[in-house]
């Protein structure tokens, strides 16, 4: 057994950095190409079906192995050239080099494949895929990392951007970004350059030492207003009334700037709200005739036009009454259940962050909404509350992120026995795990609706509807 294990261990070692042909099959869920070799699978980075590459294997385990392209040998059809000048080295828009069509194929692919595999369901219909609206310059928020670049010899002396692919350590300068506006770019721009003069010391994120660690930009798309959100570590903000006022005279669609402290050495764009450095401290956009206040640390979905689509979808799987009782599970900022109320007779959302609930209300007052009511905890805490425990809900629209609903939080949802549900999923595969538990309790699923919120990303996002079987 000992040499068996070491012979076994020396052919791995012996495989690593081993350049190979092969031919790319299919596109994984995490958005890799994926071929065969020797009757072992091989993910492959940068490869697209129809292709046949030359790789060099980086690694190996018993039943797969990984590989990066060294060269394309024959190209795909559907191999378009990316727009984005950034697009080598950038961890975001890894699928711009595929025309679009293919995207929404294997979005829907990897929506139907995992319903199959992971959820043997066999006869769920799944409509097709309902296409962004926009392509580029869809997204509402975008978030900037700092870095000294100590080993990236900046001339400046620190970046300003976003992460190189697959690296934590190295964040290169963003120059121009397809994913959120024009005005977007401007401003990071100008922000690089006001640090640079201003001598604005940026954080280091290996060392955890420094101060401007992140840069957040929110854009409101239907009402023209713009947020920025600088997040840094402990200390004095140098020369802050000067880096401000520039940016106001530079940028007068700004409605709000904020400092944000993330005193931790967890590298998340977070942190305990220090001060509004200019505005109200809030932007507001629209969706389905409604507004919406978004602070600072506010949850909202990310694609503002297909939002819309989305949320319109939901509802309508839904088939809202005038006399059901609503439950809106991680309902965030109240964006679903308030898009509802004037159909139903009242909504309960509930939502574990407490400034989430917060707004929710808040949200509720400004279109003069009265039948809702927002509670922040934990949901089974919640509904077995002496406010709650005795009420039927006739609906429940449901939102969890992205790695689905814990276990406790499923199967108190089962013990609602609401008669209909809407779920709601970025993540195919949790969605799939969690609608076997409910088809087990009872429920069965009639329709799901993929929606393509990610444009050149592997993300997809999905609408779906259950009945309880009598």
């Amino acid at each position: 057994m000992f040499w068996a294990a070491t012979i076994a261990k020396r052919q791995k070692g012996s495989m690593r950095n081993k350049i190979i042909e092969i031919d790319i099959e299919d596109l994984a869920f995490n958005g890799q190409a994926v071929g065969h070799l020797d009757g072992k699978v091989v993910f492959v980075k940068g490869g697209l079906p129809g292709e046949r590459v030359e790789a060099r294997i980086t690694k190996t385990k018993r039943s797969y192995s990984h590989a990066k392209i060294t060269r394309i040998i024959t190209k795909a059809p559907e191999r378009i050239a990316p727009i984005c000048r950034h697009y080598d080295i950038c961890g975001g828009c890894i699928w711009q080099d595929l025309a679009y069509e293919r995207q929404l194929y294997y979005k829907q692919k990897q929506v139907s494949d995992c319903l199959k595999h992971l959820g043997k369901f066999e006869d769920v219909e799944i409509t097709d895929i309902k296409p962004s609206p926009d392509l580029f310059f869809y997204r509402n928020k975008m978030e900037y990392s700092f870095h000294t670049a100590s080993e990236q010899k900046s001339p400046r002396g620190f970046v300003l951007g976003l992460h190189e692919r697959g690296r934590f350590d190295f964040i290169f300068d963003v120059e121009e970004c397809h994913l959120q506006s024009e005005i977007s770019n401007q401003m990071i721009n100008a922000v690089r350059d006001d640090v640079e003069s201003l001598q604005i010391p940026a954080y280091d994120l290996v060392r955890h030492k420094g101060f401007l660690r992140f840069l957040i930009i929110r854009e409101a798309k239907n009402t023209g207003q713009s947020m920025m959100v600088i997040v840094t570590g402990e200390g004095d903000f140098v020369k802050k009334s000067e880096f401000i006022s520039g940016l106001i005279e530079k940028f007068p669609q700004l409605t709000t700037i904020a400092w944000v402290v993330n005193t931790s050495v967890t590298n998340i764009a977070r942190g305990t709200l220090q001060e509004i450095l200019h505005g109200p401290g809030y932007i507001e956009e629209e969706i389905m005739g409604r507004r919406f206040r978004i602070s600072p640390e506010s949850f909202f979905q990310t694609n503002s036009r297909q939002t819309e689509h989305l949320y319109r979808a939901a509802l309508e799987l839904a088939e809202l009454k005038k006399d059901d009782m609503l439950l809106d599970l991680y309902c965030g900022a109240g964006t679903i259940g308030l898009c509802a109320a004037d159909k139903v007779s009242q909504v309960i959302g509930i939502e574990i962050e407490e400034s989430a609930v917060a707004d929710a209300r808040l949200n509720a007052e400004i279109n003069n909404i009265d039948n809702c009511r927002f509670f922040a905890g934990d949901a089974r805490k919640v509904l077995e509350s002496d406010d709650l425990r005795e009420t039927k809900f006739d609906i429940v629209i449901n939102d969890p992120p992205r790695a689905g609903m814990h276990p406790k939080a499923l199967k108190r949802l089962i013990e609602i026995d609401a008669p209909r549900l809407v779920y709601i999923s970025c993540n195919p595969a949790t969605f799939s795990r969690d609608a076997v538990a409910l088809r087990e309790a009872g429920y069965n699923l009639v329709k799901v609706i993929p929606f393509d919120m990610f444009p050149h990303t592997m993300h997809i996002e999905l609408a779906a509807r259950f009945t309880k079987n009598n």
